[in-house]
């Protein structure tokens, strides 16, 4: 028993959408641009842990 087929994505864009996608990655500034902000968005949810008033190392 399949669950997915494996040969598609796991969600489907429509036609103009995969088009958007296509014409934003050809941007590599814009691209870039965005895992770097992915990035430092994903290292402020921990800044709690890496900043806070008892740390773990001195």
């Amino acid at each position: 028993m399949r669950l997915r087929n494996s040969s598609r994505p796991w969600f489907d864009l429509s036609p103009i959408n995969r088009r958007r996608w296509q014409n934003f990655r050809a941007n590599k500034r814009g691209f870039w641009s965005l895992w770097i902000f992915l990035a430092l968005f994903i290292l402020t949810l921990f800044a709690e842990f890496i900043a806070n008033d008892k740390p773990l190392l001195i």
